[in-house]
């Protein structure tokens, strides 16, 4: 089969998709590992990624996907949100195509906890997204007013997880194409009382160093405190490295 020019045209740019798209998952974990607190990190969840909750027909290619039959139909899906904990989320990304001036697609991120006494419950995060008219092929920021990731609750003794839900209507010219969630790292909030003598609360490197004795990193230099004007030895170091990053031999 000879292939016109239009044609081979397609082909590379879709192979040039696909290797991006596949390189891009590749390289993410299920927990993404990024350090520091200045730098926004993304985490991108693609369409394919949303599993439907309910039993409709619907269609997935490159373009996103949509669900098939009335508008009045629609088609939840869903995605779970998995950032390390305490990760400061400032907003999110959606991306989508919506060629249909009546209908729309909504998208929302919540909260769902289970208590140590067996209630349970959803407590849905910033506003519900949705699209609106007919732009085509867009993307709109969401704002969230920076909220904590938290696996556990210590004051309801709750465990909790996050998951995006995506409403479509039943359309095709109404495609959900993924989200890209905005986060950054953060050092966990000081306690009211001070572990070590010499480092009291409100003096300086405080919230830091309480952070290391929370995060198991150090024990102090013995006799409760932490001497924090001594100088580093290199095998300390190494000791304070191995234990942040959790370094281990590898598999």
């Amino acid at each position: 089969m000879v292939k016109t020019l239009s044609d081979r045209f397609r082909v590379g740019v879709l192979g040039l998709m696909t290797f991006c798209v596949c390189g891009f998952v590749a390289a993410q974990d299920e927990v993404p590992e990024f350090y520091g607190t200045a730098s926004t990190n993304y985490h991108y969840l693609s369409a394919e990624e949303f599993q439907t909750t309910a039993d409709h027909n619907y269609s997935h290619t490159i373009d996103g996907f949509w669900t098939s039959g009335a508008i009045s139909v629609v088609l939840q899906n869903m995605a779970p949100l998995r950032l390390p904990s305490g990760a400061l989320v400032d907003g999110y990304t959606v991306l989508y195509d919506d060629s249909h001036a009546a209908a729309n697609l909504f998208l929302e991120l919540n909260r769902y906890w289970v208590s140590a006494l067996g209630t349970a419950g959803t407590t849905q995060i910033g506003p519900t997204f949705t699209s609106s008219g007919d732009p085509g092929i867009t993307s709109t920021w969401v704002n969230l007013t920076d909220f904590t990731i938290s696996y556990f609750n210590t004051g309801t003794l709750s465990t909790q997880s996050y998951a995006f839900t995506v409403t479509l209507p039943g359309d095709q010219s109404v495609r959900f194409r993924g989200v890209i969630v905005h986060w950054k790292r953060q050092i966990s909030p000081e306690p009211a009382v001070a572990t070590f003598a010499d480092v009291p609360v409100g003096a300086f490197g405080f919230r830091h160093i309480e952070a290391l004795v929370a995060s198991g990193i150090t024990a102090g230099c013995g006799g409760g405190n932490f001497c924090p004007n001594n100088t580093l030895t290199r095998a300390q170091m190494a000791v304070f490295l191995a234990k942040a990053l959790g370094l281990h031999w590898a598999p």
